[in-house]
């Protein structure tokens, strides 16, 4: 799990991910006893550290987390700016979900293929041509996948 420590007005904090809870020096903290709201595919945090507040941001989606303060990652030191997904993401999203209709395998892909595009078209550390080609790779190679299966199950069944 993962684990940051900040320093608020001289005093070290050292806070541990714990499934649905926080440790702040040792301090059990509930996620659900703290302030939060949706922010895009992360839920957000107020953790009081300090006469400061941090915010944790969990993806709801795909996993992780991040704590920042004052618009900084705690981990890197970097400026942290919540990733918005962009509205063009959606439509490769609705046609993952039209593979529900090939059964298990279909299911399954298309909640793999929701995920991969979340996170791709999340990542504003490529350029947006580069993650909608993607994108479009991950849906060809899902229904290439879904194809191939059936087509196998054809030739084993029927011949």
């Amino acid at each position: 799990m993962a684990s940051w420590n900040v320093i608020v007005d001289g005093k070290n904090y050292e806070i541990k991910q714990k499934s649905y809870s926080l440790r702040i020096n040792g301090e059990k903290k509930k996620l659900k006893e703290l302030m939060s709201k949706k922010d895009g595919i992360y839920r957000v945090y107020e953790v009081p550290l300090g006469s400061k507040k941090a915010q944790y941001y969990v993806n709801t989606w795909v996993g992780g987390a991040k704590l920042a303060m004052d618009g900084v990652d705690c981990a890197t030191g970097q400026p942290f700016t919540p990733p918005k997904m962009p509205k063009w993401a959606y439509i490769f999203m609705v046609i993952h979900c039209l593979n529900f209709m090939n059964g298990a395998l279909g299911a399954l892909l298309a909640i793999l293929g929701v995920m991969a595009t979340i996170s791709i078209s999340s990542n504003t550390g490529m350029p947006v041509v580069a993650r909608v080609l993607l994108n479009i790779l991950v849906v060809v190679a899902c229904a290439v996948a879904v194809f191939g299966v059936a087509l196998a199950l054809a030739t084993v069944l029927y011949s």
